[in-house]
């Protein structure tokens, strides 16, 4: 009898196996076909070589294949008798005319329901086939047959393998789930290989780095992997570009690359699609916020072509640009942002009363009276002597400031008839840091309890960070470093989704965060009806520690409720509990800090934060005043003392009129490199509030009487 140990045991060594094609019961007739004298045993349908367990072996194993120098190698590529000879060159020849249909796998269920061997997950091989029986003939078989004695034992060899552990799936998965995840990986990394030329993929790279797609810096790694991947493929015979697929997608994490939100833009890059166009759609998606501030890929036509409209239509003047200051607004032009009936007070430019801020706690601000904005502009602070405004630190990226044209004469640029523009700290529009990048990643934070975190900003941290939901009744190892998850309901990396409460990790980052990429994930419960009442903690996990593991952020949302915390530096499998938030029976949350709450004052523009400021000016954004009504409508609390200290864009594309449509690329460009650089003047900059976005803040008032608010947006 043929064995295949050795052989199958080369095979092994690869790591990797497939199955042709060719189907066993194929295989199985053409094994029998091909023997010319196979001598009649035990009665005429029955042949020396027609075996009940060698059949069933073939039909089940014989298009067990693997793959070497992109070729495929089957289990009759062995040296045998003159025997066997003619028939394994048959069968070598059918299964390499054949292409590779799967991976090959089995799964403990099913050797377990195969008459093979006592299976035992513990095993470190697996025996796949019946290696040998005994047969002791009775005197009417003997009479029968003529061909053996009675009470003559003889003992049948059939084929059989030796399989190790590592192709048994012990994860009670099916073997036609396994082999469909990869099959599908392979269809769509070769549909990539084919589909996507190197020089797309390298456009891409240069539209990452000159800032055309933002937010992109991560898709770096992931492309450099894949330009290598592309430049062998295409070395690569076309007669062995599948086999090569096959193998280079095996476990590759990178091979549905096509179908992720860079694959889609390297598609459709490679169909043809016009490049603005298609930088348009990913910013769109990777920041809805700013999308319009990516730096627009620009020709060298572009740039003369915008210089004759911006001369022919006399826009030039108008590029020369400032910061705005105090003594710019004059009256007539702030009495618009008062919508009272009353007319106007002084309501914007306060005394110049002497102030002390004093630190406070976010609880000292619980049960303060709320009011909502609009209410607050029409009958509040007309009757106001003086508002502070209490700066917290995750206000940070609400900072604004006031820019305008240097030459008050030059033709208005923007979509409203005045030379006034803003920009928010970085150049970018946004609330919450954290929050805003979630968004930008695609993650929800709309839900009744949202749990997020981002690290390798604070510190450097190349880590694989992780953050887990431990759900009520759940058991977790209570250890520091460890790198069990326990038992019971959680919501994590690998358990994306709690089916019933619907609680889901919708945001993951699992790379290397190149320098300066502040990577994100987010937890979020949508709703309270299916949520178990009981604790739920909230946990950082350093799965893989690589190289730094630097302190990180992390947030907690609980309705209308934002708790912010700084997570100290972690070492390998180090877990780090933020916080436990409860629910009870009524659908009342409260929460146990495990860290402390984030209110460490900092400077902002020149301020400390976790203070309350003088606020000289209060007025909505520009494009609001006089008659103007364009866009969203923004309130600005500008500071005393608030500065920016960064360059500043002085206007932005999406605010430019018309007329200057055509040129909007080539000037959003202009504007990245002409910034506005501080040098002490005078400025009009601090917080400020889209109406239309959620948010809040604490004011201090002096007027008929005393009192802080909190005010809603």
């Amino acid at each position: 009898m043929i064995i295949f140990a050795g052989h199958f045991k080369s095979m092994c060594s690869n790591g990797m196996l497939f199955r042709s094609s060719v189907s066993g019961s194929t295989i199985w007739k053409t094994y029998i076909e091909t023997f010319k004298e196979d001598p009649i045993f035990r009665d005429p349908n029955s042949s020396s070589k027609n075996c009940n367990n060698c059949a069933n072996f073939l039909r089940r194993y014989g298009n067990i294949v693997c793959i070497k120098d992109n070729k495929i190698v089957s289990l009759f590529d062995i040296e045998v008798d003159e025997e066997y000879k003619e028939s394994f060159e048959a069968l070598s020849q059918l299964v390499k005319n054949s292409v590779i249909s799967n991976v090959f796998v089995e799964t403990f269920q099913s050797l377990n329901s195969l008459p093979y061997e006592v299976c035992k997950k513990s095993n470190e091989v697996y025996r796949l086939g019946i290696e040998l029986n005994h047969k002791q003939y009775s005197e009417a078989e003997a009479k029968l047959y003529g061909v053996v004695q009675p009470g003559e034992i003889r003992t049948f060899n059939h084929f059989f393998l030796n399989l190790p552990k590592e192709y048994v799936d012990l994860s009670g998965s099916s073997i036609e789930a396994i082999q469909a995840v990869h099959r599908t990986a392979k269809e769509v990394f070769l549909r990539g290989m084919e589909e996507i030329p190197l020089d797309t993929l390298e456009l891409v790279t240069d539209l990452i780095i000159q800032g055309s797609l933002l937010n992109a810096d991560h898709e770096l790694p992931k492309l450099k992997v894949i330009m290598e991947y592309k430049e062998e493929y295409d070395t690569i015979p076309k007669e062995d570009k599948d086999n090569w697929c096959w193998t280079k997608s095996y476990k590759l994490g990178l091979a549905k690359f096509k179908n992720s939100l860079i694959g889609v833009t390297l598609s459709d890059l490679a169909e043809g699609k016009d490049i603005n166009l298609v930088c348009l759609e990913w910013n769109k998606r990777a920041d809805k916020a700013n999308y319009m501030k990516a730096v627009a890929p620009i020709t060298e036509a572009q740039k003369k072509k915008a210089r004759k409209i911006i001369e022919d239509l006399g826009y030039m003047e108008s590029l020369n640009r400032r910061f705005a200051n105090l003594d710019d607004i004059k009256a007539s032009e702030i009495k618009h942002m008062n919508v009272s009936q009353k007319g106007i007070k002084e309501i914007s430019v306060f005394d110049k009363i002497q102030t002390k801020s004093t630190r406070h706690k976010k609880s000292s601000f619980e049960g303060v009276e709320e009011v909502h904005i609009d209410k607050f502009m029409e009958e509040i602070l007309p009757r106001c002597s003086s508002v502070e405004a209490y700066l917290r630190n995750d206000l940070e990226f609400n900072m604004a400031t006031l820019t305008t044209a240097v030459d008050e004469d030059s033709k208005v640029m923007f979509k409203w008839n005045n030379h006034y523009s803003w920009t928010n700290k970085g150049n970018l529009a946004g609330k919450s840091e954290l929050t805003s990048r979630v968004e930008s990643a695609g993650g929800r934070i709309d839900g009744v309890f949202r749990f997020t975190h981002s690290w390798n900003k604070l510190e450097p941290n190349g880590s694989l960070m992780d953050l887990h939901v431990f759900m009520p009744g759940h058991k977790h190892v209570d250890t520091k470093f460890h790198n069990s998850y326990g038992t019971g309901r959680r919501v994590g990396w690998n358990h994306r989704e709690d089916y019933y409460s619907k609680g889901s990790q919708d945001v993951d980052y699992i790379s290397v965060a190149p320098q300066g990429y502040v990577p994100v994930e987010n937890i979020t419960f949508p709703n309270l009806d299916k949520m178990p009442v009981g604790d739920y903690v909230c946990k950082i996990h350093n799965w893989s520690f690589r190289r730094t593991g630097g302190k990180g952020e992390a947030e907690i949302a609980i309705g209308n409720k934002v708790y912010q915390y700084v997570y100290p530096a972690t070492k390998h499998h180090e877990w780090i509990t933020v916080a436990t938030v409860s629910l009870d029976k009524f659908g009342n949350f409260s929460i146990k800090h495990h860290l402390p709450e984030t209110n460490e004052s900092k400077e902002i523009y020149g301020l400390e934060s976790e203070n309350f400021h003088k606020v000289n000016l209060v007025c909505y954004s520009p494009n609001y005043w006089g008659d103007n009504n364009v866009g969203h409508k923004h309130i600005f609390f500008m500071l005393e003392g608030c500065k920016t200290d960064e360059a500043t864009k002085s206007f932005h594309a999406e605010n430019l009129n018309s007329e200057l449509y055509e040129a909007r690329k080539t000037l959003d460009k202009l504007g990245d490199v002409t910034k506005i650089v501080p040098k002490g003047e005078k400025q009009l900059s601090g917080i400020g509030f889209n109406t239309t976005v959620r948010d809040e803040l604490i004011v201090k008032l002096k007027g008929n009487f005393n009192r802080v608010l909190k005010l809603k947006f």
